[in-house]
């Protein structure tokens, strides 16, 4: 058996709302078995080929290629390859405060498996994060947040079972590329929908325009940013995508009423810091 881990244990902390504890890729053989009993962590495991066991919580369920399982807090579980077709997979174990709002957000309770949905290219961004060594522990929580967001999202959408309508295309559409720089035309080109239709169909699905709604919760990450990282005011402009710094807090103040370092100050004060 052969794996790639990215081990995080010695610098989670407690204060942080996530922290992510190991990120790898397993080639599994026939004599791979993992076994825990009530740990305070939580697990995404995709399954890129293969098949196997997962024993959790007096369920026995079959994952196999295009699956994803899901370990979950404090949970007994045990699982294992098949023996002639054993797993590759690609996974992450994190924990926190953040962790859990997401599970009690987006995903029903006692919700352990996916079946056939596809999260490769958000788990790969993981591995990307990971194993990126000029960066800091804070800034691959940071950047984990957002692609677990990105993850838990494409889940409810695939667990509900329903045909997106037009206006949730155009929602989904805008929320998975929150941290981008997304123009309209962009969103015109993905969905086949002309700019017009968009802007109407929004509009009176929601209240508000698609690039209102944009700027809106790219300035709720901003929140969570300010809350919970150690990014300076610039540092978050950039990784929100926004022109520049000034445009950045002007925007913030527009949408709040005060501007990003104030906020940060006055979240500091409510929590003692």
């Amino acid at each position: 058996m052969r794996e790639v881990i990215h081990n995080f244990w010695h610098m989670c902390n407690s204060k942080y709302p996530l922290n992510v504890v190991m990120s790898g890729i397993s080639y599994c053989d026939k004599n791979y078995r993992i076994e825990r009993h009530g740990e305070n962590l939580f697990s995404f495991e995709y399954i890129i080929d293969g098949s196997g066991v997962l024993e959790i919580n007096s369920q026995t369920l079959h994952p196999q290629k295009n699956d994803v399982y899901i370990l979950t807090r404090n949970s007994d579980h045990v699982y294992y390859s098949s023996e002639d077709h054993p797993w590759t997979k690609i996974w992450i174990v994190f924990y926190g405060e953040f962790a859990e709002y997401l599970f009690s957000q987006y995903l029903p309770e006692d919700t352990y498996i996916v079946k056939n949905c596809n999260i490769l290219s958000y788990m790969n961004e993981i591995i990307n994060i990971s194993s990126a060594s000029h960066k800091s522990y804070s800034e691959v929580i940071d950047e984990v947040s957002v692609t677990l967001l990105k993850i838990f999202l494409r889940l409810k959408n695939h667990l509900e079972h329903k045909v997106l309508t037009a206006a949730e295309q155009i929602k989904l559409c805008l929320d998975v590329n929150i941290e981008n720089r997304l123009d309209l035309n962009d969103v015109c080109t993905q969905l086949g929908y002309s700019k017009n239709y968009i802007i109407k169909l929004f509009r009176e699905t929601y209240g508000i325009t698609p690039y209102a709604y944009f700027r809106k919760q790219k300035i709720e990450l901003a929140k969570h940013f300010l809350q919970h990282t150690q990014l300076n005011i610039n540092e978050i402009s950039v990784r929100l995508n926004f022109a520049d710094q000034h445009y950045f807090s002007s925007t913030f103040r527009a949408i709040l009423g005060i501007s990003p370092s104030e906020y940060r100050k006055s979240v500091c004060i409510q929590r003692g810091d």
